[in-house]
């Protein structure tokens, strides 16, 4: 099936490619691209009372992307984005659950358009807004956070195209199950005036029928010729939550230099906290562990050897430590309990997103999920990556 969707597009770019260029067609093939990535990843976890240190390591295939984008007639264009290296999921149609987007655009204003279909849940912050392609090393946030869904969203653009403001309803991302009556409301703005960008958001998401973890994202972008670096601050509480704010936080800040015009050298550092209690589980954020707090540094640099973007390799060091916070005062065997419903939920969370395939190492492979399952709380893992793409650079909600 993959072979033929593949074949199928192929056949379609080279019809509408076809028609003479004074005759446009109704519908047109505007952008056709081809991404893949691949890694050699070693993992080394350091040891932890009786457990010995150990070091994973190995190559694999983390991408195969195919992207398009055209136009309908005058006043609506389509967009898909479909992984062909998707994994089985457990309660929906697979294929399309590898579909990261498949929407249709209406323009029918100027400034007016309304996009339906599958599209990434519209949450601020630049690294959630990055195409995973491009992410050597995620936040705990990032890496467990849902961000494609079915939904409908309502946009604005001024005509100066400095703002874009969304409104969008979508499916939530704590589902684990088709038709299960939970959903996303989203508050977009992206923000561009001259070096500084942003990427703000505020997000009310149903964990269960009438119950939400609420959202607040903050990303700023500095962009200067050869410079580019940004700072984002996400924060997320239940309102059963006491008090509501300073409960789950993440904040990540990344650089990039430009060294001439075949080098990029980059450093990133995040932060997740969680000082939540546990007593309450269904309460609260299944994205996150209660009384945990997660931190990395990643530096690295990417060479380009035939001048544009298309061509990549790569290197990239990232070192985690992950640790308990003071936590209340529970008996062991209730603390055990809780700690298994937790994961869980986040078994769930993570089975369901399959954005997630497009971390740096897949969430099986994943040292912070690696961590999170088989591992003490307090190991740090050192994680080095050397690999190489074939794409362009683009943003996951591109």
């Amino acid at each position: 099936m993959k072979k033929a969707l593949l074949i199928t597009i192929l056949g379609l770019f080279c019809f509408l490619r076809a028609f003479p260029q004074d005759k446009k067609p109704f519908v047109t093939l505007d952008y056709l691209h081809l991404d893949t990535r691949a890694d050699f990843t070693l993992d080394y976890h350091l040891g932890h009372d009786t457990v010995a240190p150990s070091t994973d390591h190995g190559f694999a295939g983390k991408y195969l992307v195919v992207a398009l984008d055209g136009t309908i007639g005058k006043k609506f264009s389509y967009h898909l984005r479909q992984r062909l290296n998707a994994p089985n999921i457990n309660f929906a149609n697979t294929f399309f659950q590898g579909t990261d987007w498949a929407y249709l655009n209406w323009n029918f204003t100027n400034n007016f358009f309304l996009s339906a279909g599958k599209q990434v849940v519209a949450i601020g912050g630049w690294e959630y807004d990055t195409n995973p392609i491009d992410i050597y090393y995620g936040t705990e946030f990032w890496n467990t956070v849902c961000c494609y869904a079915v939904g409908a969203s309502l946009n604005y653009q001024d005509n100066s195209g400095k703002n874009h403001v969304l409104v969008q309803m979508c499916n939530s991302p704590f589902i684990n199950a088709a038709m299960q009556s939970i959903y996303a409301y989203n508050l977009m703005w992206y923000g561009s005036y001259g070096a500084f960008k942003t990427a703000y958001s505020v997000n009310m998401i149903e964990y269960q029928p009438g119950k939400f973890i609420n959202c607040i994202a903050l990303g700023n972008k500095l962009q200067f010729k050869g410079v580019e670096m940004y700072l984002d601050i996400i924060h997320r509480a239940s309102f059963d939550q006491k008090p509501f704010f300073g409960q789950e936080i993440t904040a990540i800040y990344g650089i990039g230099v430009d060294i001439g015009p075949k080098w990029i050298v980059f450093a990133k550092a995040g932060y997740d906290y969680n000082p939540a209690g546990l007593h309450n589980i269904g309460a609260y954020d299944p994205n996150d562990i209660p009384k945990e707090k997660v931190d990395f540094e990643s530096l690295g640099f990417e060479f380009y050897p035939i001048g544009d973007r298309s061509l990549r390799l790569h290197l990239c060091g990232s070192h985690t430590s992950i640790g308990k916070l003071t936590c209340f005062a529970h008996s062991q065997k209730r603390q055990k309990t809780k700690d298994e419903r937790l994961r869980t939920i986040r078994h769930k969370a993570r089975d369901v997103c399959l954005s997630h395939v497009l971390c740096p190492t897949s969430n099986k492979n994943n040292p912070l999920w690696q961590r999170q399952n088989t591992t003490p709380s307090n190991e740090t893992p050192a994680t080095t990556t050397i690999g190489w793409k074939k794409s362009s650079r683009s943003s996951r909600k591109s």
